[in-house]
């Protein structure tokens, strides 16, 4: 089974779904994604904004004790970008990375 360096430059879930292992392995992404409990909330919180700042969310997540530091967050959030769940752009107005849900990442309405 190939593992996640086979598929590090895809960028759409058109490339993954070229084949069964690229379907296989974003399916298994999409999975850890959605059932860790930090990702979860942090998945709600996004979707109740519909669109945050980084340096809100992280401010949010730090004060409900839900992550401790940036590292723990880009980690989580680079895991949800990479899984389609949640999408980033930088605004170029405040020159700020901002999140908004993607449909896949709505799945949270229904896991509530």
């Amino acid at each position: 089974m190939p593992d996640e360096f086979d598929f590090k430059n895809y960028k759409t879930m058109e490339e993954f779904s070229k084949s069964l292992e690229g379907t296989k392995y974003l399916h298994d992404l999409y999975l850890r994604a959605v059932n860790n409990p930090i990702r979860r909330e942090i998945l709600n919180i996004v979707n109740d904004l519909k669109q945050v700042s980084k340096s809100t969310l992280l401010q949010i997540l730090i004060e409900r004790n839900i992550l401790e530091d940036e590292h723990m967050f880009n980690y989580n959030m680079d895991f949800l970008i990479k899984a389609f769940c949640i999408k980033s752009e930088n605004n170029e107005k405040t020159d700020e990375i901002v999140y908004e849900i993607t449909q896949g990442g709505k799945v949270v309405d229904y896991l509530k």
